[in-house]
């Protein structure tokens, strides 16, 4: 197979390789074990990212499972794998759209009450939609959040459903 971008070299599959993932939307997440598709020319290396929508979910889980404060990016993440429109998701939170958008954007802190009930009704809806129940214990996991602290979120491609959290350099 030939380079889409030079045309001229072959392009050979490399296994095991880590990659982040910032086309999530998500500064913080790390695909371990991901295949690329890398040109013998050129050197372009482009991710062969399968299985999207469990990668997503397994990513919005770890997100609202995570012991760290939500930060806006977290917030958007989730109400996008919701599927919702800000006035959407402001209303079943009970805010107004301009209040969601500075979370969203970090421009104003989500007080804790208001973390809390995003990551309840990011499981509740979820499992709603999906006509499941969260076997992790999401209230245990929501009260369990402490002050601020910085994780990375790493994702195992070799099976998307298994992540684990590394503290930040």
């Amino acid at each position: 197979m030939k380079c889409d971008v030079c045309h001229k070299g072959e392009i050979k599959i490399k296994r095991q390789q880590n990659y982040h993932y910032i086309e999530c939307g998500l500064d913080n997440v790390y695909l371990l074990n991901l295949e690329f598709q890398a040109c013998n020319n050129c050197g372009t290396k482009i991710p062969r990212l399968t299985r999207m929508p469990e990668l997503h979910a397994t990513i919005a889980r770890a997100i609202a499972l995570q012991p760290c404060p939500l930060r806006g990016q977290d917030i958007r993440f989730l109400r996008k794998q919701l599927g919702f429109s800000a006035r959407e998701w402001a209303k079943f939170l009970r805010t107004d759209a301009s209040t969601l958008s500075r979370w969203e954007n970090d421009q104003q802190e989500i007080g804790t009450q208001s973390d809390s009930l995003i990551r309840l009704l990011y499981f509740r809806i979820r499992d709603e939609k999906e006509g499941t129940l969260t076997k992790e214990s999401v209230a245990i996991a929501t009260a369990a959040v402490s002050a601020a602290c910085f994780l990375n979120l790493c994702v195992n491609m070799n099976n998307p459903n298994v992540y684990s959290y590394k503290p930040r350099p």
